[in-house]
């Protein structure tokens, strides 16, 4: 099938290198991560602070910078590895290359994984065709622009000829961008047009949030430190409170993601 115009990165239109760049970040992130918690625990000795308390702000620190720059390089790969095809027939796809290998679990398999999804992203980069794990867009359900993305929400033809609801994303930067968005906007469909569904999400957030302040304010009174409820609830509201923090959690993406 001829293809009228190819959408893909800089970086991989000049030669990927994908597999070395996230393989090479993922082992700095564990190498930063734990030499955090090896520094910060020597700190601690030295200092004489408390080692439960001290040892429990330097994990919650490690983790939120390790899902903060896992979170970035995500979003990188999903820029380099996602790919969109216009073919003559005015047929709008897409392919992300992280889906083609299959090497099982554990940090190798993903290592020889990653690798192999640069090789797909170098022969793309030096002559573009439409591969055959390619999804085929076909009806577009709404556009939700972030501050480094857009969210498509679309209904998509995939390769098994099987049709699903998919959300799929943009990441900002890419060249001839707007006319890819035009792409989307015209196979937005006469739903569109109607009055959109009421957002409940901003309700669930809300509610979420109150429950989960509630929980954290009783797993503070019942702490044995402060006594002023009975101690026997202090696990069960310990509990409740990661539960609400999962539900806060997933209706915040909900949004951000226009669902």
């Amino acid at each position: 099938m001829e293809l009228k115009k190819v959408w893909m990165s800089s970086e991989t239109r000049k030669k990927s290198r994908y597999g070395y760049r996230t393989v090479g970040k993922i082992l700095g992130i564990v190498f930063f991560m734990t030499a955090l918690l090896l520094i910060g625990t020597f700190l601690s000795l030295s200092l004489g602070l408390p080692q439960q308390s001290s040892s429990m702000i330097l994990v919650l620190l490690a983790s939120t910078l390790g899902i903060v720059l896992t979170a970035r390089l995500g979003r990188r790969g999903m820029q380099d590895a996602t790919i969109f095809f216009l073919t003559e027939n005015d047929g709008l796809w897409i392919m992300d290359a992280r889906s083609i290998p299959n090497y099982g679990d554990g940090f190798l398999g993903f290592a020889v994984g990653a690798m192999e999804t640069q090789a797909f992203l170098r022969l793309q980069g030096k002559k573009p065709y439409l591969p055959q794990g390619a999804d085929e867009i076909l009806k577009v359900w709404g556009i939700k622009e972030n501050n480094s993305h857009y969210v498509i929400r679309c209904q998509s033809r995939h390769p098994n000829k099987r049709v699903t609801r998919h959300t799929y994303f943009l990441v900002k930067g890419l060249q001839d961008e707007e006319m890819l968005l035009k792409e989307f906007e015209r196979r937005k469909t006469w739903e569109n047009t109607l009055e959109p569904a009421e957002n409940r999400n901003m309700w669930y957030i809300l509610l979420s949030g109150v429950g989960l302040a509630v929980c954290v304010i009783m797993c503070v009174m019942s702490h044995p430190a402060v006594a002023r409820m009975p101690g026997t609830i202090y696990f069960p509201c310990m509990g409740a409170s990661l539960i609400a923090f999962c539900f806060l959690f997933y209706f915040i993406i909900r949004q951000r993601r226009g669902e």
